[in-house]
């Protein structure tokens, strides 16, 4: 099992022609946004591998807006989007999780545990680059799926979106970002409904609530972002300026979200024996859609 978390940076030369294991990348000029997806045939879960990747991304952009490239490929927005079809990502290694739990392998645990920070923190910052983030649901956006995806800007989910936290089902919680950044867009109370309910919520009940932003039809969340973002440069300076304001208004510290996970790793290191075979199954239907 793998517990390596390295990434580097990409050359600004080969842009946008950037390879990686488990994301592709995209540069759609009309709206001078650039898409990250995750392929249709890597993990459905947050392998090592995946978090490896997405920050390598993360260091590929920050040197990509430090070289004249960038002049050749100005970015105004940073997507997150998934090629696999009813899924955008379902989270934690599920069965990492349970193997390192039996084997009381706790540090490995956290090592997984911190390395889902750094992305996350990545995420939450907007890479401190000048660009407007989005992600775009489409299909079940679970547990560290769903804490990625709250970390960017903007949220777009389509109909056939399922967004939830269901972790309290093995009597642990979401550990990688999900208290900090439900609680900045809602307040305690509405946070933690959704966090000790462990229900799915389908993209509209989510729009109601206030955590998805923008909503798409069915088929139609790429058309519909590229039509939101190709909007004119005043409403993109204004969302620059949102974002900006949310940051200075409710900051998110990696301390704080380091502290919160720590403390996952430690609640999820003592489930009992039931909550590690129910964690087994769920890791099973997790690779079946891998299969």
């Amino acid at each position: 099992m793998s517990v390596l978390f390295t990434f580097e940076a990409k050359n600004p030369l080969d842009f946008p022609s950037w390879t990686f294991e488990t994301l592709d990348i995209e540069y759609e000029p009309r709206t001078r946004s650039l898409w990250m997806y995750y392929k249709d045939e890597a993990p459905p879960f947050y392998s090592m591998q995946t978090l490896s990747d997405m920050a390598s991304v993360r260091e590929s952009v920050r040197a990509l807006f430090a070289s004249p490239i960038i002049r050749a490929f100005p970015i105004r927005y940073f997507v997150m989007a998934s090629r696999k079809p009813g899924v955008f990502q379902l989270g934690g290694d599920l069965g990492m999780f349970a193997s390192t739990i039996r084997k009381r392998e706790r540090e490995i645990l956290r090592v997984y545990a911190h390395a889902c920070i750094d992305v996350i923190y990545g995420l939450a910052t907007a890479f401190d680059l000048t660009v407007v983030t989005l992600s775009v649901i489409t299909g079940q956006a679970l547990g560290g799926g769903l804490e990625a995806a709250l970390a960017q800007d903007f949220v777009m989910a389509d109909e056939t979106a399922q967004l939830g936290v269901p972790e309290v089902a093995f009597n642990t919680f979401p550990g990688m970002g999900a208290v900090t950044l439900l609680t900045r867009r809602l307040g305690t109370a509405s946070s933690e409904t959704i966090i000790t309910s462990g229900d799915i919520y389908s993209g509209k009940q989510m729009y109601d609530l206030g955590v998805v932003d923008i909503m798409a039809a069915a088929g139609e969340a790429r058309n519909t972002a590229l039509v939101w973002m190709g909007e004119d440069e005043e409403r993109h300076v204004r969302r620059l300026n949102t974002a900006a304001l949310r940051r200075h208004v409710f900051p998110i510290s990696h301390e704080e979200l380091i502290k919160i996970t720590d403390v996952w790793v430690e609640c999820s290191s003592e489930v009992s024996p039931q909550d590690i075979r129910h964690m087994e199954r769920l890791a099973t239907a997790q690779r079946r859609k891998f299969a």
